[in-house]
């Protein structure tokens, strides 16, 4: 991360003994790695956040697809409907439909889910 070498922290820990003081280097050094440890705990949890923020934007972009290819997939059999009932032909790629299908429940009119 730092990209220090062996001499590199072997003067810095020579000079934090001289400046510092062999009595307070412990105490110092401690205290710094708390430091340390806090920073890569905030930095992780940040890293976190964005990546579940960027995984929901996803997800929506995902959800919003699908129920815009559901509605035309509605229009579509909503069409081949009109069509049957009017005696026309159907358009080419419409839906068969089963003769049962105006009683039977759609599945996509069920409840969304709440998020939480």
């Amino acid at each position: 991360m730092l990209n220090f070498g062996f001499g590199e922290i072997l003067i810095v820990l020579a000079l934090a003994l001289v400046f510092v003081g062999p009595e307070r280097l412990p105490t110092l050094i401690r205290s710094l790695g708390r430091q340390y440890g806090k920073l890569m705990r905030a930095s992780d949890e940040l890293r976190r956040a964005f990546v579940l923020e960027a995984d929901r934007m996803d997800a929506d972009k995902r959800t919003e697809e699908l129920r815009k290819r559901r509605e035309q997939a509605r229009q579509r059999v909503e069409e081949a409907r009109a069509a049957r009932e009017a005696g026309l032909p159907e358009p080419p790629g419409a839906p068969t439909l089963p003769e049962d299908a105006a009683e039977r429940p759609d599945p996509a009119d069920r409840a969304e889910p709440k998020d939480g």
